[in-house]
């Protein structure tokens, strides 16, 4: 149902004569395809006057549902914790949908509030179905859930009948709202239905303005999430960023000694220019949950999470090792949730809980190690979520709700797109720590390619490998690092002008790390049929061919085998290039 200019003009007049103040350098204007807009008709500077002010018995707030509904702790109960604006937005729904309701001071504000909303809960099925994947789907269903309860408990408490109660609870939700939302568009849907409280709810999320601003004496006004209605400044608009403020004050305007509600603007305001509110800085997914639009560009204020589910005992043991926060990280006993921003794109927690999911059992710190492949696998899941939100395909529509969901994965790619940008420098920015000629905690395998040129050349003997790139090409990466793992264990086996040369590694604590493998492991029959193959392929005829490399020491199976572990705990591969590199034993980060 479109509000028609006619109604905003008598909703003016009803403002006018119940002695609301509006500033004479603003002006209202409507067309059908953008509603209602504020504009400056003339220059407004920076002030400290307000620009609107409302009497304060204009207000729709908690203690005009209580009184109507006749509703007490004393009488009825607590009403539902989770919402205290519920038995509100049942009157609102009792006000603008109930046809033999009484007439109300509020009538001509309640006929400019339009039935059709945008927001994504009145959504087709498939057109919430696109969204499914995303945390957005997630939240939807989830507020389904929770409003649908806080409905079925406030009707029971306050005796008002309850339709259609077991369909809410067996009915797929959004085909139960889409069949009954026409009747809702013609405002002939009974105010007590749920699609009438789920409308009212959505124009709380999008008009309703924090009760502590009115610091009435005797008011609830403890619970800060406890809300009311504004009219005039509910039409302003919503951005980020804009300076107001909302201020209770005595009526100066009039005679009388009324408490009013004002508006002030702290921006500078051109002729033409759009007058906003701000109802605090909102990131996209806030934006259409509560308004049904994106701000696509610029958002600073955006934000996706990153949400994992694990077991509690894995999330109580990160605690050691990574600052959780109890309600921004772990939002539920089995499930750690992280917000990745413009500002912060990789949260340092987050690094560091994927640094403790890494952790050997022999780490007992964090350590450069684990720090790097939690990287990795960080990275892995990162790279996952923007693939999703890249390659999705949406349907070719100009509908609103679909223009709408592209936007929002739009905003969420670039936010995808940012964290991973972001940690690969995090990722660079180790490596150089690291690798200088200062400090030496990990060196690259390429590296060490180049210098161990006999080990290089009898690769290139055997398997016609020439350099690392070969390495890759030919899929022969993790041959390569155990083979010159062994040969490293080897190391003592070798001539002395040789040794000498591969003990310009030995920071590596290679040979350590080797015999503490070696004194340790128990190797099973599916180790080594796992290396079989390999082995037969290699020897003897590495050692026939090239004997002064793969003839000295020992090149048992079980070398590899052992190898394998040594590998396990030295070597951090990077996904991103696929180069791996030898780090120093528990070297803390």
């Amino acid at each position: 149902m479109m509000i028609s200019g006619k109604k905003y003009d008598d909703f003016f007049e009803w403002c006018k004569a119940n002695n609301c103040f509006i500033d004479d350098r603003i002006s209202f204007k409507f067309t059908d395809s953008a509603g209602i807009t504020a504009y400056a008709n003339s220059s407004i500077p920076i002030q400290q006057t307000p620009l609107i002010s409302v009497p304060t018995n204009l207000l729709l707030t908690y203690q005009n549902a209580t009184d109507f509904f006749n509703w007490s702790i004393a009488k009825g109960g607590n009403l539902p914790t989770n919402n205290p604006n519920a038995i509100t937005q049942l009157y609102l729904s009792h006000l603008k949908l109930n046809p033999e309701a009484k007439k109300s001071q509020w009538d001509k504000y309640v006929e400019i509030l339009s039935l059709d909303l945008n927001q994504p809960y009145f959504w087709t099925v498939d057109q919430l179905q696109q969204l499914k994947g995303t945390d957005l789907y997630i939240k939807i269903q989830q507020d389904f859930a929770t409003i649908i309860q806080e409905y079925i408990e406030l009707l029971q408490i306050l005796k008002v009948d309850i339709l259609d109660q077991e369909k809410l609870q067996t009915a797929t939700i959004s085909h139960y709202i889409n069949s009954h939302l026409p009747t809702l568009l013609d405002g002939k849907l009974p105010w007590n239905h749920f699609v009438s409280y789920l409308w009212s709810h959505c124009i709380f999320k999008s008009r309703a303005f924090p009760q502590l601003l009115l610091n009435n004496a005797g008011s609830d006004v403890g619970n800060i999430n406890l809300a009311f209605l504004f009219p005039i400044v509910d039409l302003l608009n919503h951005k980020n960023d804009v300076v107001v403020k909302w201020e209770s004050s005595n009526d100066i305007n009039n005679k009388n000694d009324n408490k009013v509600l004002t508006f002030i603007t702290q921006e500078t305001l051109h002729v033409g220019d759009q007058i906003f509110n701000n109802y605090g800085n909102k990131s996209n997914e806030e934006l259409l949950l509560g308004y049904g639009f994106i701000q696509e560009n610029n958002n600073n204020y955006d934000y996706s999470e990153l949400t994992l589910k694990l077991n509690e005992e894995t999330i109580n043991e990160s605690l050691k090792f990574c600052d959780l926060q109890k309600h921004d990280n772990i939002v539920k006993r089995d499930c750690v949730s992280f917000e990745l921003n413009t500002k912060e794109p990789i949260p340092d927690n987050l690094l560091k809980f994927f640094g403790f999911l890494s952790k050997l059992q022999t780490e007992q710190v964090l350590t450069l190690r684990s720090i790097l492949d939690g990287s990795d696998e960080l990275y892995s899941i990162l790279l996952s979520k923007l693939d999703f939100f890249k390659n999705h395909k949406l349907p070719s529509s100009n509908l609103k709700p679909y223009r709408l969901t592209k936007q929002y994965f739009n905003c969420q790619r670039k936010i995808f797109q940012n964290s991973i940008d972001y940690l690969l420098k995090i990722q660079k920015s180790i490596l150089k720590e690291n690798n200088n000629n200062l400090t030496s905690n990990l060196v690259s395998f390429k590296t060490i390619l180049k210098n161990d040129e006999i080990f290089l050349n009898s690769l290139l003997q055997s398997f016609g490998i020439t350099n690392f790139d070969d390495i890759i090409q030919k899929d022969f990466l993790k041959q390569s690092l155990l083979l010159w793992i062994v040969r490293m264990s080897n190391i003592e086996s070798y001539p002395s002008k040789e040794q000498k040369k591969l003990s310009s590694w030995d920071w590596l604590d290679i040979q350590e790390t080797f015999r503490e493998v070696a004194n340790s492991i128990v190797i099973e029959k599916e180790d080594v049929m796992e290396f079989i193959e390999f082995y037969t392929n290699a020897f003897p005829k590495l050692s026939n061919e090239i004997p002064e490399v793969y003839d000295k020491g020992d090149w048992k199976i079980k070398q590899f085998i052992i190898a394998d572990t040594v590998m396990d705990i030295l070597v951090w591969t990077r996904k991103l290039t696929n180069e791996p590199f030898f780090i120093k034993k528990q070297q803390p980060l």
